[in-house]
């Protein structure tokens, strides 16, 4: 993974999937254009080399997000993301999975003089699930939950969403093991990664 452990553990859950989330934001930016009400639908796919809980690998990754402006600032999406990462060393994977809406409740929060971008949204449905490729789950997150995401401003009001800085989560509804226990991804994943 690109951002690694850099934020103590509060991206952890973004193990596998740092380009989905690239790729949501470049909908995000893409899609400030749209017409309010409009509508895009974007399929994806992609391969990269990832490290993931120290492991280096290969991420495969393939999706379809559905965007929506709502004009008033604010935008409706939703869609699938299936990861599969694959450890160098063994050949061993996992997949990582999500599905749902995510809905901001207010417009991103642009502070120039902080240098950074809020944005305040509500997830919903599948919020992820890791799993051995083909196997048994390994932790699943689901139902709502409330996102506070810090991002660095990047100093352009068209494209502000930079590094993401911190994330906070809230009022979750449902099981949500990897949330409360930032450590759980790594601990589940990598003993069956480095396993015989």
């Amino acid at each position: 993974m690109d951002k690694s452990d850099r934020n103590g553990g509060k991206v952890m859950r973004r193990k596998l999937l740092p380009l989905a989330i690239a790729t949501v934001l470049a909908c995000v930016s893409a899609a400030t254009g749209l017409a309010a009400g409009s509508t895009q639908v974007t399929h994806f796919s992609f391969t990269k080399p990832s490290n993931v809980c120290g492991i280096s690998g290969t991420t495969v990754g393939h999706g379809t997000s559905v965007f929506r402006d709502t004009g008033n600032g604010t935008y409706f999406m939703s869609g699938t993301w299936f990861g599969v990462f694959t450890a160098a060393d063994t050949g061993k994977s996992g997949t990582l999975s999500f599905a749902g809406p995510v809905r901001p409740t207010s417009p991103p929060v642009i502070d120039a003089g902080a240098g950074t971008v809020t944005i305040t949204s509500t997830a919903g449905g599948l919020f992820e699930k890791l799993s051995i490729t083909g196997g048994p789950t390994l932790t699943r997150d689901a139902g709502p939950v409330a996102l506070v995401d810090v991002y660095e401003y990047t100093g352009d009001p068209n494209n502000p969403i930079g590094d993401q800085i911190s994330e906070t989560a809230s009022g979750l509804h449902g099981p949500h093991p990897d949330l409360l226990d930032a450590s759980l991804f790594c601990d589940v994943l990598v003993p069956y990664l480095q396993g015989p």
